[in-house]
């Protein structure tokens, strides 16, 4: 498609699009620096991002086709980054790329606050004055910044943006860090006090969200080191030490997502240390009722034969002392055993 001509007078209008199928914007916003908010509809696309001083965000439908040939038409984001999005690329990367920065993370799923497993990329690209970020599953980072953009937010350039939603997503990460962690102390208040069932399940749980949660957020980690390393050069300090608060954050909910793991396992091996031990007494039990049994299950077998010649087969009160001589013989085996038992 072609590029519509851009009205760069200050305080221009929105420029009309041809229709709202060209974008597949699912949201946008310019922020004025008196700090107005004025949301941008799907037919319209945004003034240069300069004018002003305003900062827009553009969050886009990327499974619509129209947005790579309109991301082509406007020639504000370089071939490189268009092509990360073109071919779904998840590895999480923050770095400079032409007059602006590249940014592909993680994020959850909108809608499935509770289960890490339902992640998904998004993508972005932020230049001094302009955020473009687009999906192709809705997001719930994301949409927490269209509903905070809709009360207002104090920017002074689109770092602020992209900040904003790092630290948007790293509540969700703490929250779910917290959550396992609780359960974790729940579960281990349980085993000490020999509440074993039903606790292996929750504990795989457990193991199996840290696990994930640390798998997804630890490279955007390393992303957002990395970037700190070689940031581009027109990131202001503010945003640098912004940019460090959210890696440190995002780096102790991390480690925090591995204790767990790590809490989780230990409890499992406590809790298979506890059946076996469990296993271990009931076995010794059965040894015990094995033993104080045999000789009398061996007198009753002896006496239970049919064969000629066995004693007391014709005498009135045999039965009698066959079973005395049974109680007989458990009674001193399980003394016998007492008796080595207080040794």
């Amino acid at each position: 498609m072609d590029s519509p001509a851009r009205d760069t007078a200050p305080g221009a209008p929105l420029r009309r699009a041809r229709s709202a199928a060209d974008y597949g914007l699912i949201c946008g916003y310019r922020f004025e620096p008196d700090g107005r908010v004025h949301p941008i509809e799907p037919s319209d696309v945004l003034v240069a991002p300069d004018i002003s001083g305003a900062v827009t965000w553009l969050h886009l439908n990327a499974s619509r086709g129209s947005v790579l040939r309109w991301l082509q038409a406007e020639g504000d984001v370089p071939a490189a980054a268009r092509a990360v999005l073109e071919e779904r690329e998840s590895r999480p990367r923050m770095e400079p790329m032409g007059e602006g920065m590249l940014v592909v993370i993680n994020d959850f799923v909108f809608g499935e606050e509770g289960d890490p497993d339902d992640v998904a990329t998004l993508w972005g690209f932020v230049t001094p004055a302009r955020l473009l970020t687009a999906r192709f599953h809705p997001l719930r980072t994301p949409d927490r910044l269209r509903s905070e953009a809709r009360s207002g937010l104090a920017l002074r350039g689109a770092m602020d943006l992209l900040s904003a939603l790092l630290e948007y997503q790293i509540e969700a990460i703490g929250r779910l860090v917290l959550d396992l962690a609780t359960r974790a102390d729940h579960i281990e208040d349980r085993i000490l006090r020999d509440i074993t069932a039903g606790q292996r399940v929750e504990l795989g749980l457990i193991r199996r969200g840290a696990a994930r949660l640390r798998r997804h957020f630890r490279p955007q980690r390393a992303a957002l080191q990395k970037l700190l390393a070689h940031p581009p050069t027109w990131l202001q300090a503010a945003d640098l030490d912004r940019l460090r608060s959210v890696t440190d954050d995002l780096a102790y909910f991390t480690d925090e997502a591995e204790h767990q793991q790590e809490r989780a396992k230990f409890l499992q091996e406590e809790l298979g240390s506890r059946d076996s031990q469990a296993m271990g007494r009931n076995l010794y039990m059965l040894t015990l009722y094995t033993v104080v049994f045999m000789p009398m299950t061996l007198i009753s077998g002896i006496f239970g034969m049919n064969v000629a010649g066995l004693p007391g087969t014709e005498g009135a009160g045999s039965f009698w002392w066959v079973m005395g001589l049974i109680v007989a013989g458990g009674a001193l085996t399980l003394g016998a055993l007492l008796l080595r038992l207080r040794r």
